[in-house]
């Protein structure tokens, strides 16, 4: 089957042509940039297996992806449906253009973050076994560290660490709400991650890229949830066997919440006044409580 491959090339740059020298006669590489882009390296313009075809377009707002998009209307309409086209990016905004063509019958239309080589096919073969023990550890932690009922405050710091996860991988404001409310919509399920797994799966071609960076943000999600819960486990073992007195029982989760909470020293220090306004307790309580706050800034 002939496959057009059109390169992003100021999204991908060099490391989206690293696998070029894999391709065979039947493929075509049309790569699209602009003046402002990095040159294109030296040694592809002599691979002669693989007809390439440079297209400098103006430099301006989403030229390329304009230019790209309207070429590859040509190539669909010039080669028809027998044949297969890529776009190479990292941009999952063209994925509602490739959605569009396979609603028109190209089902072999999709998008690749690199011209995919042989070399990559071989070495996920070989590490196929470590990676599906990987996948289920992963799995396991992140099922683990979400087997409570996330509250409205939950889930809204959820939404809020997923956002910032997911427009760090480069997704758009407009992919980045979709993805998120199909977490918050299954935080609670029992089997929360097949949840998601399905909705992704109805929403994206490329479900699978987009489920492991939801799973690579939901770990570090737990791990951060985990780190929080065993702060607060420590603190409240610490206030049981140092603070037995009813005037501090009384306020324990007030003093809790002011250490857990704080900053730095200082934020402490003035909670506690705050509190009891009586010096001599806030400088007892304070002291005592160093061995908790020593890595906070100030004195």
């Amino acid at each position: 089957m002939e496959t057009f491959y059109l390169v992003d090339f100021e999204n991908v740059h060099d490391e989206g042509l690293e696998n070029i020298g894999s391709l065979s006669q039947t493929d075509h590489v049309h790569i699209f940039s602009t003046k402002n882009a990095p040159k294109i390296r030296m040694d592809i313009e002599h691979i002669k297996e693989v007809e390439i075809e440079g297209h400098l377009v103006p430099a301006c707002k989403q030229s390329v992806d304009m230019h790209l998009v309207s070429y590859l209307g040509y190539l669909l309409c010039s080669h028809g449906k027998q044949c297969a086209y890529v776009i190479v990016s990292k941009d999952k905004d063209y994925d509602n253009i490739i959605e569009f063509w396979k609603k028109e019958g190209y089902s072999n239309t999709s998008r690749k973050p690199k011209i995919p080589g042989a070399s990559v096919k071989q070495k996920k073969t070989v590490q196929k076994t470590a990676a599906v023990a990987t996948t289920q550890t992963v799995n396991s932690k992140i099922s683990a560290g979400m087997d409570y009922i996330f509250s409205g405050d939950d889930r809204s710091e959820l939404n809020l660490f997923m956002q910032r996860g997911l427009a760090a991988k480069g997704y758009s404001h407009k992919h980045t709400n979709r993805i998120c409310m199909y977490v918050v919509a299954h935080c609670n399920d029992e089997r929360v991650l097949s949840g998601i797994h399905n909705d992704l799966r109805e929403e994206y071609d490329d479900y699978l890229e987009v489920y492991e960076d939801v799973k690579a943000i939901l770990e570090k999600f737990v791990s951060s949830k985990s780190k929080i819960a065993k702060r607060e486990s420590q603190v409240r073992s610490f206030f049981g066997q140092h603070f037995r007195k009813k005037i501090y029982t009384d306020n324990k989760e007030e003093i809790i919440g002011i250490i857990l909470n704080a900053e730095t020293k200082q934020q402490i220090n003035n909670e506690l006044m705050k509190l009891y306004g009586d010096g001599s307790v806030v400088k007892h309580i304070y002291q005592t409580i160093q061995p908790l706050i020593k890595e906070l800034p100030g004195k």
